[in-house]
């Protein structure tokens, strides 16, 4: 019965919370730094540029490819600068974002095409938060799409 109790006293709280941060359109300022940092992290990508990925990449990041394969920060920006992964386009449709204070969650088809594994069709969330003045990807995760 006491474990009912907490459990019900944890999900209550859950719910105030979540409540108090609901999504918020975000403002033309939030939007263009976003967009533009992970315009930035596209073409680093693309480019295998490590300075800039260590910039825009949290320190804890939580990369998941559309194959489950999670790497952290270091393992992701190896493999985008040492070959293992390497990315001949990205583009992204159907972009979308929300604010939730500092953090921002994008939400978006993608084609990427690497060397290794040709051209795949994705649906992508990716996580920014505003840290030390600038916005970094704290999160991603990949779907494959039918």
């Amino acid at each position: 019965m006491q474990a009912m109790k907490r459990t019900t006293q944890i999900f209550f709280c859950l719910f105030a919370l979540a409540c108090c941060l609901s999504a918020a359109e975000p403002t033309a300022s939030v939007k263009t730094a976003v967009t533009n940092a992970q315009k930035e992290w596209t073409a680093a990508v693309l480019k295998g540029d490590r300075s800039t990925l260590d910039k825009l990449l949290a320190p804890d990041l939580s990369y998941t490819h559309s194959s489950a394969k999670t790497q952290t920060k270091e393992e992701f920006i190896h493999d985008a600068t040492a070959g293992g992964t390497t990315y001949k386009s990205i583009d992204f449709e159907n972009t979308k974002l929300r604010q939730y204070g500092d953090t921002v969650v994008i939400t978006h088809a993608a084609v990427i095409t690497t060397v290794q594994t040709g051209v795949s069709h994705l649906y992508i969330t990716e996580v920014w938060v505003l840290q030390g003045g600038h916005w970094q990807m704290a999160s991603r995760q990949a779907t494959k799409l039918p």
